[in-house]
């Protein structure tokens, strides 16, 4: 009997939702926006009395909380905020000097060697150097029909002489070349004559003189 009752309630109520919603397909647009005219608002009574429910967990964290920016770094990655590192105590910098250190060790120098000054050393010449200049010029004016005369000396009344070239300043080859100018001289001035070459020193020098007359 309870089951035949539960169906013809449960019939009875599909019948109901079937008809309003046939007469609410049946109500033309221009009826239903013409005939509504008055629309009940809430006073302020009411809408305060009405307290929104509370659906969100007081455990849980409110979603509509604004939360911080995470910082964002130089190279443009974010990071979160951190306790700075603990610091560590280091010994202080030694200071800063404009004098560089002394070396540990010395380098092995060579001992300086000092160069002896150049020194132009004057040849030595001996007598053998004097007799062969003398003989050489006796030659040279022989050959050119002069006459020696050894009984020549410097000094010697009516004697005269031509040059003195030095031995140390002129050298070997330099006075056997002056003598020689020499003699072509007297011939060319006083002809076929008496001649004579001597070696005299005078301050130290040795030089070398024609006799003739």
């Amino acid at each position: 009997m309870r089951k035949i009752i539960v169906w013809v309630l449960l019939l009875c109520t599909l019948l109901c939702f079937t008809a309003c919603g046939n007469t609410a397909s049946t109500i033309p647009p221009e009826e239903t926006s013409g005939t509504i005219t008055d629309v009940i608002t809430p006073t302020p009574s009411e809408t305060s009395t009405v307290e929104p429910e509370n659906t969100t967990d007081p455990t849980t964290p409110d979603e509509t909380q604004t939360t911080l920016p995470a910082t964002s770094s130089a190279e443009g990655t974010t990071s979160k905020p951190s306790n700075p590192p603990a610091t560590t105590s280091q010994p202080p910098a030694p200071p800063t000097t404009s004098t560089p250190p002394p070396p540990t060790s010395t380098p092995d120098t060579p001992p300086t060697t000092s160069i002896p000054p150049l020194t132009t050393s004057t040849p030595t010449y001996t007598e053998a150097d004097y007799t062969a200049i003398i003989k050489t010029i006796r030659d040279y004016g022989e050959a050119k029909d002069l006459v020696w005369n050894d009984s020549f000396a410097f000094g010697q009344a009516g004697l005269g002489y031509y040059a003195r070239p030095n031995l140390e300043r002129d050298g070997y080859s330099g006075v056997v070349a002056m003598l020689k100018y020499n003699i072509d001289t007297i011939l060319a001035e006083y002809g076929v004559c008496y001649f004579k070459v001597i070696k005299m020193v005078y301050e130290g020098n040795t030089e070398f003189v024609v006799l003739y007359a």
